[in-house]
């Protein structure tokens, strides 16, 4: 995926969407299920633009995978007509979980600071889409990262955690996660799980439209 115009704008407010996604051996059955699902929530942002003209959107998408985190979607602001590119993920390999989210957020941090874009007039929001658990990370511990997450917390960011295995719950809690939901391991598991962050992040940004002084009328 190439990267959009980045420019600050002057609209009155910002929305950043992280999402972050297992790229594991494990998820190969789930692989095109997700990809669609991606693209759908792409797509939904897309229709927010429409109808919340006054909320600018950046997208970012990271994909992890053995002992690989990779930015597969740069900072890119999503516009009204323009062509949606879509994720494409080759599973392999272990869970490097801690990695992934210490790796993305602190590289969003970085870009959004350049670009002058972390202030009170911008909700950022992370979501982790997962099929099992930690297993493989080197460079962040389940400590540092929690860390990292209660810093950007501070800030305004919030974390929502979408798993399939048993430990959906108990893992987000250790992270300091604001949300989850345990998935089933299948497609329309996933399916329903992505659907449901993407319904939830625009019933999110409403509430925070409506925050920043614009009413209902305004916004829908």
């Amino acid at each position: 995926m190439t990267q959009q115009n980045t420019s600050p704008s002057k609209e009155k407010a910002v929305s950043v969407t992280l999402m972050i996604i297992d790229e594991s051996g494990s998820m190969q059955s789930l692989k095109t299920a997700t990809e669609e699902s991606h693209l759908g929530i792409l797509q939904s942002i897309q229709q927010e633009r429409e109808i919340m003209p006054n909320l600018i959107q950046y997208v970012n998408t990271w994909t992890f995978c053995q002992n690989s985190v990779r930015e597969k979607q740069l900072l890119t602001k999503i516009e009204n007509g323009e062509e949606l590119q879509s994720l494409v993920l080759r599973p392999d390999g272990s869970t490097p979980l801690f990695d992934a989210i210490g790796t993305a957020c602190t590289k969003l941090e970085n870009q959004l600071t350049h670009l002058k874009l972390l202030n009170n007039n911008t909700m950022v929001t992370v979501a982790l889409f997962t099929d099992g658990y930690e297993n493989s990370s080197r460079e962040f511990s389940l400590k540092e990262t929690k860390r990292l997450i209660e810093r950007l917390k501070g800030q305004g960011w919030s974390f929502n955690y979408y798993g399939s295995d048993q430990s959906v719950e108990e893992m987000s809690e250790k992270l300091s996660f604001d949300h989850s939901m345990k998935m089933e391991y299948s497609s329309e598991g996933f399916r329903e799980g992505m659907q449901s962050y993407s319904l939830k992040s625009s019933k999110d940004k409403v509430e925070y439209m409506k925050k920043m002084g614009l009413t209902i009328d305004d916004v829908l």
